[in-house]
């Protein structure tokens, strides 16, 4: 490794653990992550039901109660028979008789101090100076709700789902590739693919391909990417003449992040400059040095899953590929990145002005927070359990979960549920209520296509439902099972409405 890459330091500040003794360090290390990780949870905040943990966490809740969700069940259970998350949340809450409210807050920081764990692990792989392996873990932390390019990911997210854990365990088993651990390396692969199946397999392609570097197979590294180029080309080409059906097609229109055409300049440039960087580290460093091996890795990974993305994957036949997501892969190079990054700043900036360096950090951590704040515009920056919420769209999702029957089956107008000022507040999770077409069901739909005749069913049922007069919102809605509705504040009706705040009126069908 490069000394001029990474600038020496006296003994004492290298290795300061030299010192202590060994419960001493396991005490400070305790006490650094639990420091680190509510760092993170005051900095990016905190929303269990929102965005995909609307889909995770009713996973949990329909395991914990099963006569919950049975008009919409197959859009919660779609998720949750394909990884462990929810029966083993729902077993612990269960079993421990832990609230899910609270069972939800500790794995959260449960997950983030996971994840500082095994960025610092991987830094400390990567850097011998002591300062920088912390570098390595705190731009992770400071970056933490950063997007992932366009894939609609962030690095990691500020709720829990089935991705909070399988990232960190990614990690994990990325170093344990590093030190040629395969043992240890396949069990945290195995429960990252337990936990997230797909960004598993992603994984899995990752680690063949590092694992060739490590070894000094460089070649074998560059002829398992093309491998995986060819498997994406026939598989493009096995599937190219079977019907879409327009459901589906329907579906896909509304979710451009699958298709790189249609993503914006920004959002390709999230692609390309990991890219040219990992590049840089890795001539600058050596493919001999465990950052040349995992820039490398980095590289030839996002390169073929960029092209495959380019080459295979069409708006115009949004097939198989289309919905595996092949940029995903882009996640744990994101993760190695930030790792690097933080720890070349730390490296670069110590003989050359710390100050500077402490500066870059602060900026990172305060950008990051004034975005995550931009995102919850209307929500409390940590929404605690037995907190009051803020948020009107939220007041009237408690008042239904208390005051509704728990067989009560809603409709609201197809648009309402994704306006900005809802902040992704997720309706299901939070009501434990039916709904014929909740704000994420179309991202499961487009996953799962068989879903996405019902989606469309549902949208064209619900769609221009506040414009409605209530003998047509009765005629569309009563085939369905319909017993309430969720209308704007503004929308004319004569149905009895016992709940009404300054964006929404809940309405009883008749």
């Amino acid at each position: 490794m490069s000394t001029a890459a990474f600038p020496a330091a006296p003994s004492a500040i290298e290795h300061p653990q030299s010192i202590s003794h060994p419960a001493i360090r396991a005490l400070q290390g305790i006490l650094t992550y639990t420091a680190l990780s509510t760092l993170v949870f005051l900095v990016h905040g905190y929303h269990p039901y929102s965005q995909d943990a609307a889909i995770y966490v009713a996973g949990v809740e329909k395991e914990l109660n099963p006569s919950l969700f049975t008009v919409d069940a197959a859009f919660v259970e779609s998720h949750a028979h394909l990884s462990i998350f929810s029966p083993v949340m729902a077993s612990i809450s269960r079993y421990l008789h832990v609230s899910l409210d609270f069972l939800l807050l500790f794995a959260y920081f449960a997950s983030v101090a996971l994840f500082l764990v095994a960025c610092h692990r991987l830094a400390s792989r990567l850097f011998q100076f002591h300062w920088a392996q912390w570098g390595g873990t705190l731009l992770p932390a400071a970056c933490f709700t950063i997007p992932v390019a366009g894939t609609s990911l962030l690095l990691m997210d500020p709720y829990v789902t089935a991705r909070s854990f399988s990232t960190p365990l990614s990690i994990l088993a990325v170093v344990c590739c590093l030190d040629r651990s395969w043992r240890k390396m396949a069990l945290w692969a195995t429960l990252a693919i337990a936990f997230y199946p797909l960004m598993g397999a992603y994984l899995v392609g990752f680690l063949l391909v590092l694992g060739f570097l490590s070894a000094n197979r460089c070649l074998a590294a560059m002829v398992a990417c093309l491998a995986g180029f060819l498997l994406c080309g026939a598989i493009a080409l096995i599937v190219r003449f079977v019907p879409i059906s327009e459901a589906y097609r329907a579906v896909v229109r509304t979710h451009g992040h699958l298709f790189l055409s249609e993503w914006r300049w920004y959002e390709i440039a999230g692609l390309i400059a990991p890219l040219a960087l990992m590049r840089i580290a890795s001539v600058r460093c050596g493919i001999h040095s465990k950052i040349g091996q995992l820039a490398t890795a980095s590289m030839l990974v996002g390169i073929t899953a960029y092209l495959s993305s380019i080459c295979f994957v069409h708006a115009s036949h949004p097939d198989f590929l289309a919905r595996i997501q092949l940029l995903r892969a882009f996640d744990i190079i994101y993760c190695a990145g930030a790792v690097m990054l933080g720890g070349f700043l730390v490296s670069y900036f110590w003989s050359r002005g710390i100050w500077i360096g402490i500066a870059c950090f602060a900026v990172a951590f305060l950008g990051m927070a004034n975005a995550d704040n931009q995102s919850y515009l209307e929500s409390q920056h940590m929404e605690m359990p037995g907190g009051t919420a803020t948020n009107p769209w939220e007041q009237a999702f408690q008042w239904i979960r208390d005051d509704t029957p728990q067989n009560a089956v809603f409709a609201a107008d197809s648009t309402m549920l994704t306006v900005e000022d809802e902040d992704a507040q997720g309706f299901r999770v939070i009501t434990e209520r039916s709904i014929l077409n909740g704000a994420k069901d179309e991202g499961v739909a487009s996953l799962f296509p068989a879903l996405a005749p019902d989606w469309l069913k549902y949208r064209n049922a619900e769609q221009g439902l506040n414009q409605m007069a209530d003998n047509e919102r009765i005629s569309r809605l009563r085939p369905y099972g319909v017993t309430w509705l969720l209308l704007s504040a503004t929308a004319a009706t004569d149905f009895y409405c016992p709940y009404r705040n300054a964006v929404l009126a809940v309405c009883r069908m008749p």
